[in-house]
Protein backbone atom coordinates (compact mmCIF):
# COMPACT_ATOMS: atom_id res chain seq x y z
CA UNK A 1 0.00 0.00 0.00
CA UNK A 2 2.89 2.34 0.78
CA UNK A 3 4.30 1.70 -2.69
CA UNK A 4 0.94 2.55 -4.28
CA UNK A 5 0.67 5.81 -2.40
CA UNK A 6 4.28 6.66 -3.27
CA UNK A 7 3.56 6.01 -6.93
CA UNK A 8 0.59 8.35 -6.80
CA UNK A 9 2.77 10.99 -5.15
CA UNK A 10 5.40 10.58 -7.83
CA UNK A 11 2.78 10.77 -10.59
CA UNK A 12 1.26 13.91 -9.14
CA UNK A 13 4.20 16.26 -9.42
CA UNK A 14 6.59 15.17 -12.13
CA UNK A 15 6.82 18.59 -13.65
CA UNK A 16 5.54 20.95 -10.99
CA UNK A 17 8.84 21.44 -9.20
CA UNK A 18 10.33 23.05 -12.29
CA UNK A 19 7.59 25.57 -13.07
CA UNK A 20 9.42 28.86 -13.56
CA UNK A 21 8.35 32.20 -12.25
CA UNK A 22 7.38 34.77 -14.84
CA UNK A 23 7.35 38.51 -14.85
CA UNK A 24 3.84 39.88 -14.99
CA UNK A 25 3.12 42.62 -17.47
CA UNK A 26 0.37 45.14 -17.07
CA UNK A 27 -2.05 45.44 -19.97
CA UNK A 28 -2.67 48.72 -21.66
CA UNK A 29 -6.04 50.46 -21.48
CA UNK A 30 -8.11 52.76 -19.34
CA UNK A 31 -8.80 52.40 -15.68
CA UNK A 32 -10.95 49.35 -14.99
CA UNK A 33 -13.52 49.40 -12.19
CA UNK A 34 -15.88 46.72 -11.00
CA UNK A 35 -18.80 49.14 -11.24
CA UNK A 36 -18.26 49.80 -14.96
CA UNK A 37 -20.75 48.54 -17.53
CA UNK A 38 -20.08 45.11 -18.96
CA UNK A 39 -19.25 46.50 -22.41
CA UNK A 40 -16.55 48.86 -21.09
CA UNK A 41 -15.16 46.11 -18.86
CA UNK A 42 -14.73 43.83 -21.80
CA UNK A 43 -13.23 46.60 -23.98
CA UNK A 44 -10.92 47.73 -21.16
CA UNK A 45 -12.15 51.29 -21.52
CA UNK A 46 -12.98 53.92 -18.95
CA UNK A 47 -16.71 53.98 -18.19
CA UNK A 48 -18.66 57.08 -17.09
CA UNK A 49 -21.12 54.73 -15.32
CA UNK A 50 -24.18 56.66 -16.49
CA UNK A 51 -27.52 54.94 -15.97
CA UNK A 52 -29.31 53.15 -17.54
CA UNK A 53 -26.56 53.02 -20.21
CA UNK A 54 -23.15 54.65 -20.25
CA UNK A 55 -22.57 57.66 -22.54
CA UNK A 56 -19.31 56.29 -23.92
CA UNK A 57 -21.12 53.31 -25.44
CA UNK A 58 -23.84 55.59 -26.84
CA UNK A 59 -21.24 57.96 -28.33
CA UNK A 60 -19.51 55.09 -30.11
CA UNK A 61 -22.75 53.52 -31.27
CA UNK A 62 -22.21 50.42 -29.14
CA UNK A 63 -24.89 48.48 -27.34
CA UNK A 64 -24.34 49.05 -23.61
CA UNK A 65 -24.87 45.75 -21.81
CA UNK A 66 -25.64 47.51 -18.54
CA UNK A 67 -24.37 46.89 -15.04
CA UNK A 68 -25.97 43.57 -14.20
CA UNK A 69 -24.22 40.30 -13.57
CA UNK A 70 -24.32 37.34 -15.91
CA UNK A 71 -24.88 35.27 -12.77
CA UNK A 72 -28.32 36.82 -12.31
CA UNK A 73 -29.79 33.97 -14.33
CA UNK A 74 -28.57 30.45 -15.11
CA UNK A 75 -25.99 30.28 -17.85
CA UNK A 76 -27.18 29.29 -21.26
CA UNK A 77 -24.81 26.67 -22.76
CA UNK A 78 -23.79 29.22 -25.39
CA UNK A 79 -23.40 32.17 -23.01
CA UNK A 80 -20.32 34.25 -23.80
CA UNK A 81 -18.89 34.40 -20.30
CA UNK A 82 -15.33 34.59 -21.50
CA UNK A 83 -14.70 36.50 -24.70
CA UNK A 84 -11.65 37.28 -26.76
CA UNK A 85 -11.70 40.95 -27.76
CA UNK A 86 -10.38 41.56 -31.22
CA UNK A 87 -8.01 39.33 -33.15
CA UNK A 88 -5.38 37.50 -31.16
CA UNK A 89 -1.81 38.56 -31.63
CA UNK A 90 0.76 36.02 -32.61
CA UNK A 91 2.00 34.00 -29.67
CA UNK A 92 5.46 32.68 -29.12
CA UNK A 93 5.64 29.25 -27.52
CA UNK A 94 8.57 28.27 -25.37
CA UNK A 95 10.01 24.83 -26.02
CA UNK A 96 9.42 23.89 -22.43
CA UNK A 97 5.71 24.55 -22.77
CA UNK A 98 3.01 21.98 -23.14
CA UNK A 99 0.35 22.57 -25.79
CA UNK A 100 -2.70 24.56 -24.82
CA UNK A 101 -5.86 22.71 -23.93
CA UNK A 102 -8.66 22.76 -26.46
CA UNK A 103 -12.31 22.95 -25.52
CA UNK A 104 -12.71 19.20 -25.70
CA UNK A 105 -10.08 18.71 -23.05
CA UNK A 106 -7.34 17.59 -25.35
CA UNK A 107 -4.09 19.09 -26.45
CA UNK A 108 -4.79 21.87 -28.87
CA UNK A 109 -1.77 21.05 -30.97
CA UNK A 110 -3.07 17.59 -31.95
CA UNK A 111 -5.77 17.14 -34.54
CA UNK A 112 -9.07 15.47 -33.70
CA UNK A 113 -9.84 11.97 -34.93
CA UNK A 114 -11.40 12.00 -38.39
CA UNK A 115 -14.47 10.03 -37.40
CA UNK A 116 -16.61 10.57 -40.47
CA UNK A 117 -14.07 9.31 -42.98
CA UNK A 118 -12.83 6.31 -41.04
CA UNK A 119 -12.50 3.55 -43.68
CA UNK A 120 -13.76 0.07 -42.95
CA UNK A 121 -10.44 -1.55 -43.86
CA UNK A 122 -8.03 0.67 -41.99
CA UNK A 123 -8.68 0.19 -38.29
CA UNK A 124 -5.44 -1.72 -37.72
CA UNK A 125 -3.30 1.05 -39.18
CA UNK A 126 -5.35 4.07 -38.19
CA UNK A 127 -6.16 3.62 -34.52
CA UNK A 128 -2.88 5.10 -33.34
CA UNK A 129 -3.18 8.15 -35.54
CA UNK A 130 -6.88 8.60 -34.84
CA UNK A 131 -6.61 8.91 -31.11
CA UNK A 132 -5.23 12.12 -29.72
CA UNK A 133 -5.31 10.59 -26.24
CA UNK A 134 -2.73 7.84 -26.77
CA UNK A 135 0.08 10.16 -25.70
CA UNK A 136 0.87 10.37 -22.01
CA UNK A 137 -1.81 12.57 -20.48
CA UNK A 138 0.50 13.65 -17.67
CA UNK A 139 1.28 16.64 -19.88
CA UNK A 140 -1.91 18.07 -18.37
CA UNK A 141 -0.02 18.49 -15.11
CA UNK A 142 2.50 20.73 -16.85
CA UNK A 143 -0.08 23.16 -18.17
CA UNK A 144 -0.18 25.99 -15.68
CA UNK A 145 0.71 28.92 -17.90
CA UNK A 146 -1.00 30.88 -20.60
CA UNK A 147 0.65 33.20 -23.10
CA UNK A 148 -0.17 36.87 -22.60
CA UNK A 149 -1.98 38.39 -25.54
CA UNK A 150 0.18 41.49 -25.79
CA UNK A 151 2.88 42.86 -28.00
CA UNK A 152 5.77 41.60 -25.89
CA UNK A 153 4.69 37.94 -25.99
CA UNK A 154 5.36 37.83 -22.25
CA UNK A 155 4.13 34.77 -20.43
CA UNK A 156 1.90 35.00 -17.36
CA UNK A 157 0.69 32.50 -14.80
CA UNK A 158 -3.06 31.99 -14.85
CA UNK A 159 -3.28 33.31 -11.31
CA UNK A 160 -3.15 36.83 -12.72
CA UNK A 161 -5.49 39.21 -10.95
CA UNK A 162 -8.75 39.07 -12.93
CA UNK A 163 -8.97 42.86 -12.81
CA UNK A 164 -6.10 42.79 -15.32
CA UNK A 165 -8.03 40.41 -17.54
CA UNK A 166 -10.34 42.13 -20.04
CA UNK A 167 -12.08 38.91 -20.99
CA UNK A 168 -13.54 38.19 -17.56
CA UNK A 169 -16.84 40.04 -17.73
CA UNK A 170 -18.49 38.53 -14.69
CA UNK A 171 -19.02 40.03 -11.26
CA UNK A 172 -19.05 37.31 -8.59
CA UNK A 173 -20.57 37.68 -5.18
CA UNK A 174 -18.22 39.35 -2.77
CA UNK A 175 -19.26 38.48 0.76
CA UNK A 176 -16.48 35.96 1.38
CA UNK A 177 -13.53 38.21 2.11
CA UNK A 178 -10.80 35.56 2.48
CA UNK A 179 -11.29 34.21 -1.05
CA UNK A 180 -9.65 35.61 -4.16
CA UNK A 181 -11.68 37.12 -6.96
CA UNK A 182 -11.31 33.99 -9.12
CA UNK A 183 -12.21 31.69 -6.23
CA UNK A 184 -15.39 33.67 -5.66
CA UNK A 185 -16.11 33.61 -9.39
CA UNK A 186 -15.82 29.85 -9.74
CA UNK A 187 -17.44 29.19 -6.40
CA UNK A 188 -20.49 31.18 -7.47
CA UNK A 189 -20.73 29.34 -10.78
CA UNK A 190 -20.39 26.07 -8.91
CA UNK A 191 -23.15 26.97 -6.43
CA UNK A 192 -25.60 28.30 -9.00
CA UNK A 193 -25.02 25.91 -11.92
CA UNK A 194 -22.16 23.45 -11.69
CA UNK A 195 -23.27 21.53 -8.60
CA UNK A 196 -26.74 21.08 -10.10
CA UNK A 197 -25.43 19.63 -13.37
CA UNK A 198 -22.63 17.44 -12.01
CA UNK A 199 -24.95 15.10 -10.09
CA UNK A 200 -27.64 12.67 -11.22
CA UNK A 201 -30.05 13.92 -8.56
CA UNK A 202 -30.65 17.47 -7.38
CA UNK A 203 -32.18 18.29 -3.99
CA UNK A 204 -31.69 20.54 -0.98
CA UNK A 205 -29.15 18.15 0.53
CA UNK A 206 -26.96 17.79 -2.56
CA UNK A 207 -23.55 17.01 -0.97
CA UNK A 208 -21.77 18.81 -3.81
CA UNK A 209 -22.99 21.91 -1.96
CA UNK A 210 -23.99 20.90 1.56
CA UNK A 211 -20.80 18.90 2.20
CA UNK A 212 -18.10 20.31 -0.06
CA UNK A 213 -18.66 24.06 0.14
CA UNK A 214 -18.48 24.41 3.96
CA UNK A 215 -15.42 22.13 4.00
CA UNK A 216 -13.76 24.09 1.19
CA UNK A 217 -14.03 27.37 3.13
CA UNK A 218 -11.68 25.95 5.76
CA UNK A 219 -9.50 23.90 3.38
CA UNK A 220 -7.46 25.67 0.67
CA UNK A 221 -6.73 22.25 -0.84
CA UNK A 222 -10.40 21.38 -1.26
CA UNK A 223 -11.16 24.91 -2.50
CA UNK A 224 -8.55 24.47 -5.24
CA UNK A 225 -10.07 21.13 -6.24
CA UNK A 226 -13.56 22.59 -6.26
CA UNK A 227 -12.47 25.59 -8.36
CA UNK A 228 -10.67 23.29 -10.80
CA UNK A 229 -13.84 21.26 -11.31
CA UNK A 230 -15.97 24.39 -11.60
CA UNK A 231 -13.62 26.00 -14.12
CA UNK A 232 -13.36 22.96 -16.41
CA UNK A 233 -17.13 22.53 -16.34
CA UNK A 234 -17.64 26.19 -17.18
CA UNK A 235 -15.13 25.83 -20.02
CA UNK A 236 -17.20 22.99 -21.46
CA UNK A 237 -20.34 25.11 -21.42
CA UNK A 238 -18.99 28.29 -23.00
CA UNK A 239 -17.94 29.03 -26.56
CA UNK A 240 -14.73 30.88 -25.72
CA UNK A 241 -13.22 29.02 -22.80
CA UNK A 242 -9.53 30.01 -22.84
CA UNK A 243 -9.54 31.66 -19.42
CA UNK A 244 -11.65 28.98 -17.78
CA UNK A 245 -9.38 26.27 -19.22
CA UNK A 246 -6.19 27.91 -18.02
CA UNK A 247 -7.69 28.60 -14.60
CA UNK A 248 -8.74 24.94 -14.44
CA UNK A 249 -5.16 23.88 -15.22
CA UNK A 250 -3.78 26.16 -12.53
CA UNK A 251 -6.20 24.94 -9.85
CA UNK A 252 -5.58 21.35 -10.91
CA UNK A 253 -1.84 21.72 -10.41
CA UNK A 254 -2.32 23.44 -7.05
CA UNK A 255 -4.60 20.59 -5.97
CA UNK A 256 -2.03 17.98 -6.98
CA UNK A 257 0.60 19.86 -5.00
CA UNK A 258 -1.67 19.90 -1.98
CA UNK A 259 -2.37 16.18 -2.27
CA UNK A 260 1.37 15.47 -2.50
CA UNK A 261 1.98 17.58 0.60
CA UNK A 262 -0.76 15.74 2.49
CA UNK A 263 0.76 12.39 1.47
CA UNK A 264 4.24 13.38 2.64
CA UNK A 265 3.16 15.02 5.90
CA UNK A 266 0.89 12.24 7.15
CA UNK A 267 0.77 8.48 6.93
CA UNK A 268 -1.87 7.03 4.61
CA UNK A 269 -3.96 5.76 7.53
CA UNK A 270 -4.31 9.37 8.75
CA UNK A 271 -4.90 10.95 5.35
CA UNK A 272 -7.28 13.89 6.05
CA UNK A 273 -10.86 13.87 4.81
CA UNK A 274 -10.49 17.11 2.86
CA UNK A 275 -7.61 15.54 0.92
CA UNK A 276 -9.71 12.44 0.19
CA UNK A 277 -12.51 14.66 -1.08
CA UNK A 278 -9.97 16.53 -3.22
CA UNK A 279 -8.80 13.29 -4.85
CA UNK A 280 -12.45 12.43 -5.54
CA UNK A 281 -12.91 15.81 -7.24
CA UNK A 282 -9.76 15.25 -9.31
CA UNK A 283 -11.35 12.07 -10.61
CA UNK A 284 -14.56 13.96 -11.35
CA UNK A 285 -12.49 16.68 -13.03
CA UNK A 286 -10.98 14.18 -15.47
CA UNK A 287 -14.39 12.74 -16.35
CA UNK A 288 -15.76 16.23 -17.00
CA UNK A 289 -12.66 17.05 -19.05
CA UNK A 290 -13.23 13.97 -21.19
CA UNK A 291 -10.01 12.21 -20.21
CA UNK A 292 -9.57 8.62 -21.34
CA UNK A 293 -6.71 7.85 -19.00
CA UNK A 294 -6.03 10.01 -15.94
CA UNK A 295 -9.37 9.41 -14.21
CA UNK A 296 -8.24 5.83 -13.54
CA UNK A 297 -5.17 7.07 -11.65
CA UNK A 298 -7.28 9.20 -9.32
CA UNK A 299 -10.05 6.61 -8.85
CA UNK A 300 -7.60 3.85 -7.94
CA UNK A 301 -5.67 6.23 -5.68
CA UNK A 302 -8.92 7.14 -3.93
CA UNK A 303 -9.68 3.46 -3.34
CA UNK A 304 -6.23 2.70 -1.96
CA UNK A 305 -6.29 5.74 0.31
CA UNK A 306 -9.72 4.73 1.59
CA UNK A 307 -8.43 1.24 2.36
CA UNK A 308 -5.38 2.68 4.12
CA UNK A 309 -7.63 4.78 6.32
CA UNK A 310 -9.78 1.81 7.23
CA UNK A 311 -12.59 2.07 4.70
CA UNK A 312 -15.75 4.15 4.76
CA UNK A 313 -16.37 3.42 8.45
CA UNK A 314 -13.33 5.52 9.34
CA UNK A 315 -14.92 8.67 7.88
CA UNK A 316 -17.53 11.07 9.18
CA UNK A 317 -21.05 10.07 8.13
CA UNK A 318 -21.61 12.74 5.48
CA UNK A 319 -18.17 12.22 3.91
CA UNK A 320 -18.64 8.44 3.93
CA UNK A 321 -22.07 8.70 2.27
CA UNK A 322 -20.75 10.95 -0.49
CA UNK A 323 -17.57 8.97 -1.23
CA UNK A 324 -19.38 5.64 -1.01
CA UNK A 325 -21.86 6.65 -3.71
CA UNK A 326 -19.21 8.20 -5.95
CA UNK A 327 -16.89 5.20 -5.59
CA UNK A 328 -19.54 2.51 -6.04
CA UNK A 329 -20.87 4.26 -9.14
CA UNK A 330 -17.48 5.02 -10.69
CA UNK A 331 -15.79 1.73 -9.85
CA UNK A 332 -18.58 -0.51 -11.14
CA UNK A 333 -19.03 1.43 -14.38
CA UNK A 334 -15.26 1.59 -14.89
CA UNK A 335 -15.19 -2.20 -14.83
CA UNK A 336 -17.46 -2.40 -17.89
CA UNK A 337 -14.90 -0.91 -20.23
CA UNK A 338 -11.71 -2.28 -18.67
CA UNK A 339 -12.03 -4.93 -15.92
CA UNK A 340 -8.24 -5.10 -15.57
CA UNK A 341 -8.13 -1.59 -14.13
CA UNK A 342 -9.72 -2.74 -10.88
CA UNK A 343 -7.59 -4.51 -8.28
CA UNK A 344 -9.12 -7.14 -6.01
CA UNK A 345 -8.50 -5.15 -2.82
CA UNK A 346 -10.07 -1.95 -4.13
CA UNK A 347 -12.90 -3.93 -5.72
CA UNK A 348 -14.18 -4.83 -2.25
CA UNK A 349 -15.06 -1.18 -1.66
CA UNK A 350 -17.32 -1.17 -4.73
CA UNK A 351 -19.64 -3.69 -3.03
CA UNK A 352 -20.45 -1.25 -0.20
CA UNK A 353 -24.17 -0.99 0.50
CA UNK A 354 -25.86 2.37 0.02
CA UNK A 355 -28.64 3.31 2.45
CA UNK A 356 -29.42 6.85 1.31
CA UNK A 357 -30.70 7.69 -2.19
CA UNK A 358 -27.41 8.72 -3.76
CA UNK A 359 -26.85 11.65 -6.14
CA UNK A 360 -24.91 9.40 -8.53
CA UNK A 361 -26.34 5.90 -8.09
CA UNK A 362 -30.05 6.70 -7.78
CA UNK A 363 -32.02 3.48 -8.25
CA UNK A 364 -29.32 1.78 -10.34
CA UNK A 365 -27.23 0.31 -7.51
CA UNK A 366 -28.25 -3.31 -8.00
CA UNK A 367 -28.04 -3.03 -11.80
CA UNK A 368 -24.54 -1.54 -12.01
CA UNK A 369 -23.26 -4.19 -9.60
CA UNK A 370 -24.80 -6.84 -11.87
CA UNK A 371 -23.07 -5.20 -14.84
CA UNK A 372 -19.76 -5.55 -12.99
CA UNK A 373 -20.52 -9.27 -12.60
CA UNK A 374 -21.22 -9.49 -16.33
CA UNK A 375 -17.78 -7.99 -16.96
CA UNK A 376 -16.28 -10.91 -15.00
CA UNK A 377 -18.01 -13.63 -17.06
CA UNK A 378 -14.96 -14.21 -19.32
CA UNK A 379 -13.07 -15.33 -16.22
CA UNK A 380 -15.42 -18.35 -16.01
CA UNK A 381 -14.87 -19.61 -19.56
CA UNK A 382 -12.87 -22.58 -18.32
CA UNK A 383 -15.77 -23.74 -16.12
CA UNK A 384 -18.95 -24.07 -18.25
CA UNK A 385 -21.09 -25.11 -15.28
CA UNK A 386 -20.09 -22.11 -13.16
CA UNK A 387 -20.52 -19.86 -16.19
CA UNK A 388 -24.02 -21.14 -16.88
CA UNK A 389 -25.05 -20.73 -13.24
CA UNK A 390 -23.71 -17.17 -13.14
CA UNK A 391 -25.52 -16.20 -16.37
CA UNK A 392 -28.74 -17.64 -14.98
CA UNK A 393 -28.30 -15.80 -11.66
CA UNK A 394 -27.59 -12.48 -13.40
CA UNK A 395 -30.61 -12.89 -15.68
CA UNK A 396 -32.91 -13.67 -12.76
CA UNK A 397 -31.63 -10.66 -10.81
CA UNK A 398 -32.18 -8.35 -13.78
CA UNK A 399 -35.73 -9.66 -14.28
CA UNK A 400 -36.56 -9.00 -10.63
CA UNK A 401 -34.47 -5.91 -9.91
CA UNK A 402 -37.47 -3.84 -8.78
CA UNK A 403 -38.51 -6.55 -6.32
CA UNK A 404 -35.22 -6.22 -4.46
CA UNK A 405 -35.02 -2.44 -4.61
CA UNK A 406 -33.81 -1.17 -1.21
CA UNK A 407 -35.89 1.25 0.83
CA UNK A 408 -33.55 4.21 0.57
CA UNK A 409 -33.64 7.22 2.85
CA UNK A 410 -34.98 9.98 0.60
CA UNK A 411 -33.04 13.27 0.93
CA UNK A 412 -34.92 16.43 1.80
CA UNK A 413 -36.23 18.33 -1.21
CA UNK A 414 -36.49 15.28 -3.47
CA UNK A 415 -39.78 15.45 -5.39
CA UNK A 416 -41.93 12.72 -6.89
CA UNK A 417 -40.90 14.03 -10.31
CA UNK A 418 -37.26 13.41 -9.36
CA UNK A 419 -38.08 9.84 -8.37
CA UNK A 420 -40.06 9.22 -11.56
CA UNK A 421 -37.10 10.29 -13.68
CA UNK A 422 -34.75 8.14 -11.59
CA UNK A 423 -36.99 5.12 -12.20
CA UNK A 424 -36.97 5.80 -15.94
CA UNK A 425 -33.16 5.97 -15.88
CA UNK A 426 -32.99 2.71 -13.90
CA UNK A 427 -35.26 0.99 -16.44
CA UNK A 428 -32.91 2.13 -19.20
CA UNK A 429 -29.98 0.77 -17.20
CA UNK A 430 -31.73 -2.60 -16.82
CA UNK A 431 -32.34 -2.92 -20.57
CA UNK A 432 -28.79 -1.71 -21.24
CA UNK A 433 -27.51 -4.41 -18.85
CA UNK A 434 -29.27 -7.04 -20.97
CA UNK A 435 -27.65 -5.59 -24.11
CA UNK A 436 -24.29 -5.61 -22.33
CA UNK A 437 -24.85 -9.24 -21.25
CA UNK A 438 -25.56 -10.33 -24.84
CA UNK A 439 -22.61 -8.27 -26.08
CA UNK A 440 -20.25 -9.90 -23.59
CA UNK A 441 -21.43 -13.41 -24.46
CA UNK A 442 -21.11 -12.69 -28.18
CA UNK A 443 -17.52 -11.56 -27.72
CA UNK A 444 -16.74 -14.67 -25.66
CA UNK A 445 -18.31 -16.96 -28.26
CA UNK A 446 -16.15 -15.53 -31.02
CA UNK A 447 -13.17 -17.20 -29.37
CA UNK A 448 -14.85 -20.53 -28.66
CA UNK A 449 -16.64 -23.23 -30.62
CA UNK A 450 -20.11 -22.56 -31.99
CA UNK A 451 -21.32 -25.63 -30.11
CA UNK A 452 -21.35 -23.72 -26.83
CA UNK A 453 -23.20 -20.70 -28.21
CA UNK A 454 -26.85 -21.78 -27.82
CA UNK A 455 -26.26 -23.06 -24.29
CA UNK A 456 -25.13 -19.68 -22.98
CA UNK A 457 -27.74 -17.58 -24.73
CA UNK A 458 -30.58 -19.85 -23.63
CA UNK A 459 -30.11 -18.66 -20.05
CA UNK A 460 -30.94 -15.04 -21.02
CA UNK A 461 -34.69 -14.44 -20.86
CA UNK A 462 -34.71 -11.13 -22.78
CA UNK A 463 -33.37 -11.00 -26.32
CA UNK A 464 -30.92 -8.35 -27.39
CA UNK A 465 -33.34 -7.01 -29.99
CA UNK A 466 -36.15 -6.53 -27.45
CA UNK A 467 -33.79 -4.84 -24.98
CA UNK A 468 -32.65 -2.42 -27.70
CA UNK A 469 -36.25 -1.65 -28.68
CA UNK A 470 -37.19 -0.97 -25.05
CA UNK A 471 -34.28 1.40 -24.60
CA UNK A 472 -35.09 3.28 -27.79
CA UNK A 473 -38.76 3.51 -26.78
CA UNK A 474 -37.83 5.01 -23.41
CA UNK A 475 -35.56 7.58 -25.06
CA UNK A 476 -38.21 8.59 -27.60
CA UNK A 477 -40.84 9.05 -24.88
CA UNK A 478 -38.61 11.17 -22.61
CA UNK A 479 -37.79 14.85 -23.15
CA UNK A 480 -34.08 14.51 -22.19
CA UNK A 481 -34.10 18.10 -20.96
CA UNK A 482 -31.71 19.56 -18.40
CA UNK A 483 -33.14 17.71 -15.41
CA UNK A 484 -29.95 16.25 -14.02
CA UNK A 485 -31.35 12.72 -13.61
CA UNK A 486 -30.98 12.32 -17.39
CA UNK A 487 -27.23 12.97 -17.19
CA UNK A 488 -26.84 9.33 -16.07
CA UNK A 489 -28.00 8.03 -19.46
CA UNK A 490 -24.55 7.97 -21.08
CA UNK A 491 -24.08 4.23 -20.49
CA UNK A 492 -27.55 3.13 -21.71
CA UNK A 493 -27.32 5.37 -24.78
CA UNK A 494 -23.82 4.19 -25.66
CA UNK A 495 -24.44 0.46 -25.23
CA UNK A 496 -27.73 0.74 -27.16
CA UNK A 497 -25.93 2.64 -29.92
CA UNK A 498 -23.37 -0.17 -30.19
CA UNK A 499 -26.23 -2.59 -30.92
CA UNK A 500 -28.18 -0.36 -33.35
CA UNK A 501 -28.12 -1.23 -37.05
CA UNK A 502 -30.72 1.15 -38.49
CA UNK A 503 -29.71 4.69 -39.46
CA UNK A 504 -32.79 6.24 -37.84
CA UNK A 505 -31.97 4.56 -34.52
CA UNK A 506 -28.35 5.65 -34.68
CA UNK A 507 -29.43 9.21 -35.36
CA UNK A 508 -31.66 9.13 -32.28
CA UNK A 509 -28.77 7.87 -30.14
CA UNK A 510 -26.38 10.52 -31.46
CA UNK A 511 -28.95 13.32 -31.03
CA UNK A 512 -29.63 12.18 -27.46
CA UNK A 513 -25.93 12.05 -26.56
CA UNK A 514 -25.44 15.49 -28.08
CA UNK A 515 -28.32 16.76 -25.95
CA UNK A 516 -26.65 15.37 -22.83
CA UNK A 517 -23.37 16.99 -23.84
CA UNK A 518 -25.04 20.38 -24.30
CA UNK A 519 -27.21 20.18 -21.19
CA UNK A 520 -24.65 18.91 -18.70
CA UNK A 521 -21.18 19.73 -20.06
CA UNK A 522 -19.60 16.34 -19.26
CA UNK A 523 -16.66 15.64 -21.55
CA UNK A 524 -16.85 11.84 -21.49
CA UNK A 525 -20.09 12.07 -23.50
CA UNK A 526 -18.03 13.50 -26.35
CA UNK A 527 -15.69 10.50 -26.10
CA UNK A 528 -18.67 8.10 -26.22
CA UNK A 529 -19.93 9.84 -29.38
CA UNK A 530 -16.51 9.59 -31.00
CA UNK A 531 -16.29 5.89 -30.25
CA UNK A 532 -19.76 5.25 -31.70
CA UNK A 533 -18.81 7.09 -34.88
CA UNK A 534 -15.74 4.88 -35.18
CA UNK A 535 -17.82 1.73 -34.70
CA UNK A 536 -20.47 2.78 -37.20
CA UNK A 537 -18.00 3.89 -39.87
CA UNK A 538 -15.43 1.11 -39.60
CA UNK A 539 -15.27 -2.64 -39.97
CA UNK A 540 -17.59 -4.66 -37.77
CA UNK A 541 -15.70 -5.06 -34.50
CA UNK A 542 -16.75 -5.37 -30.90
CA UNK A 543 -16.59 -2.02 -29.12
CA UNK A 544 -14.26 -3.42 -26.44
CA UNK A 545 -11.80 -4.48 -29.15
CA UNK A 546 -11.88 -0.97 -30.61
CA UNK A 547 -11.26 0.52 -27.16
CA UNK A 548 -8.23 -1.73 -26.75
CA UNK A 549 -6.81 -0.64 -30.09
CA UNK A 550 -7.38 3.00 -29.28
CA UNK A 551 -5.85 2.45 -25.82
CA UNK A 552 -8.76 4.33 -24.28
CA UNK A 553 -9.90 3.85 -20.69
CA UNK A 554 -13.39 5.20 -21.26
CA UNK A 555 -15.75 5.61 -18.31
CA UNK A 556 -19.47 5.85 -19.07
CA UNK A 557 -20.62 7.76 -15.97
Amino acid sequence: MTQSVSAYTEFSLKSQSSIPSRKRCRREGGKWTRSACLTCKRRRKRCDEAKPGCHNCARLGLSCEGYGSVWAKPLDPAAQVFQQVGPSKRRKLSRSHSPSISSDGSSGGVSSPNLTSFPSISLNTSCSSMSKYDADETCWLEIGWRIADDGNDTEKPVTTNPSDNPSVITEPFGYISHLTYLERLYLQYYVERGSKLLANLENEENPLRSLLIPRAHSSPLLMNALCALSAIHLANRTNDSLYAQTAAADYYIQTMRGVRTALTERSADKFPEDALLSVALLCKFEVVRGSVRQWTVHLNALGKLLLSRGGFDSLSQDTADFLRGLFVYGQNLAKLTNPRLITAAVSNLSHAEITRLDIYVGYTERIIKLCARIADLPLLCADPVALGLEIHAIDESLRNWTRYLPSYIIPKGTTEENLTRLRMVAECFCNAAYIYLHSTLERMMQKLTQRASPIWTSFVSLSKRVAVERCLRSIRSSPLDDHCEYSALTFPLFITGCACEETIDRELIMQSLTQLEINFGIGNVKRAKELLNILWAGEKLHWLDVLERLKWDLILT
